[in-house]
């Protein structure tokens, strides 16, 4: 599989995301291609990584969230 670069600017630059894109777009390819050569069809993976994509998103903000209901929990009871 292709590497990821690593980012080229800090994380405040306002082209960070199109940047991070343009990064992953070369690997998230390959992984169509490999998916698409194993038998499935080339819409049914784009919309598997959205979905996939979808729930990390969701996982990551749950995570997010629990951290820092956590966090504040430990700060009432110090």
């Amino acid at each position: 599989m292709t590497d990821v670069p690593s980012p080229s600017v800090p994380p405040d630059d306002l082209n960070r995301h199109i940047l991070c894109q343009m990064a992953i777009e070369f690997p998230l390819q390959e992984i169509i291609d490999t998916a698409v050569k194993a038998g499935w069809g080339e819409a049914e993976v784009l919309t598997a990584i959205i979905e996939v994509a979808d729930n990390l998103v969701l996982a990551h903000g749950s995570n997010s969230e629990l951290d820092a209901l956590l966090k504040a929990l430990k700060r009432n009871t110090e």
